[in-house]
């Protein structure tokens, strides 16, 4: 569904055992490491996975299948091959040189495996956007919390899933509730319709100033959202009565 992404991930935010290296020469070496495995194991069409590799490795971005073959086809014509790039990317992740990620609502991407570096991932359910982050207070954090629970992690990651600034930027104060996402906690600020629907919504607990969280939006069965701890089903023409706002966790600190 997305090709590729840009990084939001900057050089602070890289562990100290990498920041001494510059992109080019840490791109040599990674090449080196991979062409050494590659006759390890006595690989077919080495010259031609390298190749792919220098494609990847110049691209900051979360890459996905699609996303190469559109690079490829630019770059290497010659290369375009997509069962021969699948299996090269799925090379770069069992040797170590990558990570296959499998975001919610999009096709699988690939992103590179810096040794020595961790990151978390905002990903924006309405275009697809990853943005990358890292938190160091964070990792110590769930190292503390691991260690009050005499746990031993080995890995872990976190993804968060939300709205983009950009396209928060671009909705309307006030939408119809059929339009809020997943996730979200809207707030009612009118009601449109006569007193029937009014009476209708207000027996439901749903008035003017109600706080909402959508538990579950899909065209195929009702909208689900949750009030005061209770689950309730709207129908698609009474959420398009229903106009409400974002009601933004920040405030709150949550």
């Amino acid at each position: 569904m997305f090709g590729f992404f840009r990084s939001a991930k900057s050089r602070e935010d890289q562990d100290p055992a990498q920041k001494g290296l510059d992109p080019q020469t840490q791109h040599q070496q990674e090449r080196e490491q991979f062409q050494e495995v590659l006759q390890t194991f006595n690989a077919s069409r080495i010259e031609e996975r390298l190749q792919v590799l220098d494609i990847f490795l110049s691209v900051e971005d979360h890459l996905s299948l699609t996303g190469l073959e559109v690079i490829i086809k630019e770059k290497m014509p010659a290369l375009l091959d997509r069962e021969f790039l699948k299996e090269t990317m799925e090379m770069f992740c069992q040797f170590g040189f990558a990570h296959k990620q499998l975001f919610e609502t999009q096709e699988a991407v690939y992103e590179h495996l810096h040794l020595g570096m961790h990151h978390d991932h905002f990903i924006c359910t309405r275009c697809g956007k990853i943005q990358e982050f890292a938190n160091h207070n964070l990792e110590r954090l769930q190292h503390e919390i691991a260690r009050q629970f005499q746990f031993h992690p080995l890995q872990h990651k976190m993804e968060i899933y939300g709205l983009c600034a950009s396209c928060m930027a671009q909705r309307e104060p006030a939408l119809s509730l059929q339009y809020a996402a997943n996730g979200e906690r809207v707030r009612i600020v009118t009601i449109l319709g006569g007193r029937e629907v009014q009476t209708r919504l207000s027996d439901m607990g749903l008035t003017v100033g109600t706080c909402l969280e959508i538990v579950s939006n899909h065209s195929s069965g009702p909208l689900i959202v949750a009030s005061k701890g209770t689950r309730l089903a709207i129908n698609a023409g009474l959420a398009k009565k229903i106009m409400v706002a974002h009601a933004c966790r920040h405030a709150e600190g949550a």
